[in-house]
């Protein structure tokens, strides 16, 4: 795809970003857009966290849920995900069981989402916040 081409879905994923703050759905902006792979917008979405009351409702998230009713599908191995932020793990690991291989993203939020973590990972960053432990289930 033409790096115009993605600076301009880019555009629409930041434009989708600001809508998410003016709604009061974020403190950052996170806005995303789902593409095939000549550019055509499919979906296109920001963080609806606070009005839907629900912590999974981030741009990407919403963005793979409008897709699969759109396109009565869930496999979306035929299109591109660009969104204004990088992906935390939940996030990134959906994209990734939808079939998406290509994710375009703008602004780095560092390790705070790092899409490899492991539980472990989150565990020791959760600082005491979040405890898990494995059950013995073959007695």
């Amino acid at each position: 795809m033409r790096s115009e081409i993605i600076k301009k879905l880019m555009q629409i994923a930041e434009k989708e970003a600001v809508i998410a703050v003016q709604t009061g759905n974020s403190k950052r902006p996170f806005g995303a857009v789902l593409a095939d792979k000549t550019g055509k917008v499919i979906v296109q979405v920001g963080n609806t966290s606070k009005s839907d009351q629900d912590l999974t409702a981030h741009a990407e998230m919403n963005i793979l849920r409008k897709a699969f009713k759109k396109l009565k599908s869930v496999d979306l191995s035929s299109y591109i995900l660009i969104s204004n932020m990088e992906p935390c793990s939940m996030c990134a690991s959906a994209s990734i069981q939808a079939g998406i291989r290509t994710f375009y993203y703008a602004h780095s939020l560092e390790d705070k989402c790092n899409p490899h973590l492991s539980l472990s990972d989150i565990i020791k960053k959760s600082q005491g916040k979040f405890t898990v432990k494995q059950l013995d289930i073959q007695n």
